[in-house]
């Protein structure tokens, strides 16, 4: 028997931890595509929302103090506590006490980067509004070859307008004017310069703003590589874009086969007569959502093929056999075509590629077959168009895909049963667009329940509030998006939309391309040795 016990060794102390530090939620918010005059997707100009890093700090704050208060409580039950207030969207202001309104970089670098939406992307631009001040080290590790960086012209105007101020009251020196004077030509402004060096390290500028030719324009002019016009406030449109498509640009030494000409962009392009008269103009590409109205020079959808579509629609939600399924696929040449090709994706997952219909049908299954001949409603046939760069399959396929991962998150389902009725709805919300008949008549051809029709039609019930978050989200409309999350779909925050968006473009971009070769943000580097 031991004469002395082993002191048992105590357990070291530890402080108390404090309450987890809470993430930024994802700036992400929506984004609107920008199409050639092929009809096919190049880019999209990318939305954020502001303040989620002040939220986040904001949030986080709030914990340590609700830490204090329940530390406070269990010394003293009777303590008198005061609570801070809660953070919202709504009332969330800075240091000075104003509303949030202006994204910094490094939130949009979060989600770029960290939250998905470079690969949500898939082979497009990725257009990114940003701020003259923003011009600086900060820009460090961006992939500029992937994102054109959009500048406002009033903002380089008033840069060069204070500059001048500046450089004016200076030469009031007897000194630094004599050195003016011996040094002959003015340099030029600072902003100038500083486009100019980004430029040549392989960033792309996108010119906002421009409404009419004035002097100094041609010193502007080729820094940039792409201009919006919105031309229902350019007096003299032709004019405007033959005097910047006649302004040369510098080789760009870091893009393959890009053009020496300025490229127009036609913003806010929403009806096709609007669409008409931007081509018509010389316009290069429209940002806007016209594609999605009933045109019979865009919409080629309107033929017999496209009532075999609906017929074998209508054959997919009755649960057929696999024989009768592919023999009605084969005898619909636009369902055959497509469904080889998203087979070949899914194939090279599953090393098991399809010789034929039936076993493109096997690999797919009837449920996905369904879908994609639910959505090959909006694919154009007669068009050389690949199916990631259709935009209004595009389009409707990540309505679908985000309603129904949305439905996910409304509790018990929001009473749907099945989230496969949310995808359902943003599947077919178009479909009125595509023939001569009305959403309620065609849709009675399927046999859907009554909610999925009321939502189309009306936009009534929980499907008809997702159906409405879902075009909120797709043009950036954070007020109305608010509204909604905060009104009739209480259990969704705008970091589920953020997040689900991504989610359904990502889904999307997985199932009819194939994943881009190079990571953009590590041929970032080459942008910064060139900088430094």
């Amino acid at each position: 028997m031991a004469l002395f016990k082993k002191k048992a060794q105590s357990a070291p102390i530890q402080a108390p931890k404090g309450p987890e530090k809470i993430a930024p939620e994802n700036p992400y918010l929506g984004r609107e595509p920008i199409i050639n005059r092929e009809q096919a997707i190049i880019g999209y100009e990318l939305f954020f929302r502001p303040g989620t890093t002040l939220k986040a700090k904001r949030l986080n704050d709030r914990n340590e103090v609700l830490a204090q208060i329940a530390k406070r409580l269990a010394e003293d039950p009777k303590a008198e506590v005061s609570y801070p207030e809660e953070v919202t969207d709504a009332n969330l202001r800075d240091d000075d006490g104003k509303e949030v309104t202006q994204v910094t970089l490094p939130e949009i670098f979060y989600s770029l980067k960290t939250k998905g939406v470079t690969q949500s992307l898939g082979q497009h631009l990725g257009f990114i509004d940003i701020r003259v001040d923003q011009l600086g080290d900060e820009l460090r590790g961006f992939p500029a070859i992937k994102f054109p960086l959009q500048i406002h012209l009033a903002e380089i105007l008033e840069a060069i307008k204070t500059e001048a101020s500046q450089v004016t009251e200076t030469v009031e020196d007897p000194e630094v004017k004599k050195d003016l004077d011996d040094s002959g030509e003015p340099p030029a402004p600072e902003i100038l310069q500083k486009l100019e060096r980004l430029r040549s390290a392989g960033y792309k500028f996108v010119l906002t703003g421009l409404t009419e030719v004035f002097d100094g324009l041609d010193d502007i002019l080729p820094k940039f590589r792409y201009i919006k016009l919105d031309l229902q406030k350019v007096a003299q449109p032709s004019s405007l874009i033959d005097y910047c498509k006649g302004i040369p640009l510098p080789r760009d030494e870091k893009s393959k086969g890009a053009t020496n000409v300025l490229q127009i962009i036609a913003v806010n392009v929403h009806e096709p007569e609007e669409f008409h008269q931007a081509r018509d103009v010389g316009c290069d590409a429209f940002e806007g959502f016209y594609f999605i109205k009933p045109d019979p020079e865009l919409s080629l959808h309107r033929g017999e093929e496209y009532r075999k579509l609906l017929q074998l629609l209508t054959l997919l939600l009755s649960s057929p056999e696999l024989k009768d399924l592919v023999t009605a696929i084969e005898a619909n040449p636009v369902v055959s075509k497509h469904l080889m090709v998203i087979a070949e994706i899914d194939s090279r997952r599953k090393r098991d590629k399809p010789e034929n219909i039936r076993d493109a049908a096997v690999i797919s299954g009837v449920k996905r077959i369904t879908r994609w001949t639910q959505l090959l409603l909006y694919a154009d046939t007669k068009a050389k168009v690949a199916l990631d760069a259709t935009p209004l399959l595009q389009l409707v396929c990540v309505r679908a895909f985000f309603m129904e991962s949305l439905s996910t998150k409304l509790g018990a389902g929001g009473g749907l049963g099945s989230s496969d009725l949310a995808f359902l709805v943003g599947g077919l919300s178009l479909i009125d667009n595509l023939f001569d008949e009305s959403a309620r008549e065609l849709l009675s051809h399927f046999n859907l329940p009554g909610v999925v029709v009321d939502a189309i039609v009306d936009r009534s019930g929980i499907l008809g509030q997702l159906l409405s978050l879902a075009e909120a989200a797709e043009v950036g409309d954070l007020e109305k998006c608010r509204h909604l999350c905060a009104d009739e779909l209480k259990t969704v925050t705008l970091d589920d939309v953020a997040q689900d968006s991504l989610l359904a473009i990502k889904n999307f971009v997985s199932q009819t391309q194939f994943a881009p070769e190079e990571d953009v943000w590590e041929s970032a580097n080459t942008a910064d040795e060139d900088l430094a």
